[in-house]
């Protein structure tokens, strides 16, 4: 039986000009998975509209994905991981790209 350990969090305050880069957004959730220690199984996938975009990236041990709506200066982080896959680095990583200090 698989078991996963799971965080999401919806960050709000970040500059929409952080948030309108779907390569930037790519970015961030590659940065992330590198240190949580997850290895990507392909590129990270893209889905953008006029104000919101979507970034997933699946690897081998979980997935980072992002929800980002710039017009609101809001950002859906989903973290997946199998046990011991350090999540809360994945989160530093991200807040760091989106200019945010997170607690």
């Amino acid at each position: 039986m698989a078991h996963y350990d799971v965080y999401t969090v919806e960050l709000d305050g970040i500059a929409p000009q952080r948030l309108l880069d779907a390569g930037q957004l790519a970015v961030a959730a590659v940065g992330a998975a590198g240190a949580m220690g997850m290895s990507a199984d392909g590129p990270p996938v893209t889905r953008a509209s006029p104000s919101e975009i979507s970034v997933a990236l699946l690897c081998r041990e979980g997935h980072v994905i992002l929800h980002a709506v710039a017009t609101e200066g809001i950002c859906l982080i989903d973290l997946a991981g199998r046990p011991g896959v350090q999540l809360d680095r994945g989160l530093e990583v991200i807040g760091r790209r989106l200019g945010l200090t997170l607690p």
